[in-house]
């Protein structure tokens, strides 16, 4: 006979172990279940957020050409404001310049005119002056 006790296992025993390793399985199962949900969930965000990307680009895209138009009618009317304040001020310069003139030519008229007075008139009258004809 041989000695010694044959290795047996309870019924129980393998049963628990048959379920431990059962829980084990669906647990497992489960988590990789979660892990696929998970993952799906992410790709479609990523996918979502690429679309939000790319219609942000398109829109910054036109913002920067409307901005870059903006600019370019802002430039283009400030050169023909500055152009025409040119114009005013030489206007305004060449007023100035030719009513000082008339006033010097219109001075040396009155000039004349008051000498020409001056020996036409009656002897024993006031003496007159071109300052006194301003006044």
């Amino acid at each position: 006979m041989i000695d010694g006790q044959p290795n047996l296992v309870h019924p129980s025993e393998a049963a628990k172990e048959e379920q431990t390793l059962e829980a084990i399985a669906v647990a497992g199962a489960s988590a990789i279940q979660r892990l696929i949900s998970e993952r799906d969930d992410l790709r479609v965000r990523v996918n979502t957020q690429q679309g939000d990307l790319a219609y942000i680009t398109a829109a910054n895209v036109d913002l920067r050409r409307c901005i870059i138009s903006i600019r370019h009618h802002y430039i283009e009317l400030a050169t023909k404001v500055l152009a025409q304040l040119e114009q005013f001020d030489q206007a305004t310069r060449d007023l100035m310049q030719e009513r000082q003139t008339k006033s010097v030519a219109g001075r040396d008229e009155d000039a004349n005119l008051v000498s020409l007075a001056h020996r036409l008139k009656p002897v024993g009258t006031r003496p007159t002056s071109v300052a006194s004809f301003d006044e």
